[in-house]
């Protein structure tokens, strides 16, 4: 880890304490679709991205270049208290999420290695920590994670899921989470995801980009055990595996 950057631990205590106070906040984390699309046609020409990112023509219906999505990106980026950051030495992993991270200006307060949220996610302590919280579930595993958490985990106090897949969907998924009163919302919706933690915030809420806590939080159960005794690694589907990684051989 990076010296100055949040442990696993300390993110989560940090959490608790922001949680059982009354204040807005927001942790992101960038990985590579997001590096990518805050990028492209900014830092990355559409040329060296076609020949780079074989997903660009459908990742969950968003197709680039998009300036949009851009925009929309950068602005959640820009909310993030927390950032999560990759530190593969590839270019297109923490190399140009640095490139996004100066060049757009983003100044979090605290920074954490991107994947530990998914350690977040396999600590005893965050199921009894927010067991009773209002929580908002959001993603296109809302349901399925809503039902884990309360029968394996005993959450009691989830106060809906909004499904959201498709970046089609986005402001649908917005004003879903304008229907529900909520204290934290944990989110994991890929790169979309971003959006909709940074949204929770900028209404008065917590949001978290938990994303791939969620997938261990299912797998583990499908698996009949906890989160911490589970032995796996989550498994992704195929737009968050080796399919979505820029060729090595696009230059």
């Amino acid at each position: 880890m990076e010296e100055g950057w949040l442990s696993a631990s300390e993110l989560l205590t940090a959490w608790r304490q922001i949680v059982g106070g009354s204040g807005a906040h927001c942790s992101l984390r960038i990985g590579d679709v997001e590096a990518a699309v805050a990028a492209h046609e900014a830092i990355l020409t559409m040329d060296f991205v076609r020949r780079h990112y074989p997903w660009i023509d459908n990742y969950y219906g968003l197709r680039l270049p998009d300036p949009r999505a851009r925009e929309r990106l950068v602005a959640a980026l820009r909310q993030a208290d927390f950032l999560g950051v990759l530190i593969q030495p590839e270019w297109y992993f923490r190399p140009l999420a640095e490139m996004v991270v100066s060049y757009y200006e983003i100044r979090p307060e605290k920074r954490f290695y991107a994947f530990e949220n998914l350690y977040v996610s396999r600590q005893r302590l965050f199921y009894e920590s927010f067991c009773d919280t209002p929580v908002l579930l959001v993603g296109g595993k809302a349901t399925r994670w809503k039902e884990v958490l309360e029968r394996r985990y005993g959450w009691r106090g989830i106060v809906g899921c909004v499904y959201h897949w498709n970046w089609a969907e986005l402001d649908q998924a917005i004003a879903a989470m304008d229907r529900v009163p909520y204290r934290m919302a944990l989110v994991s919706a890929g790169m979309a995801g971003k959006i909709l933690a940074a949204y929770a915030k900028a209404t008065g809420h917590v949001g978290i980009d938990l994303g791939s806590g969620a997938d261990a939080c299912i797998q583990a159960d499908a698996d009949g055990t906890y989160a911490w005794d589970w032995p796996k690694q989550p498994v992704y589907n195929w737009l968050t595996g080796e399919h979505h990684k820029p060729r090595p051989d696009g230059i």
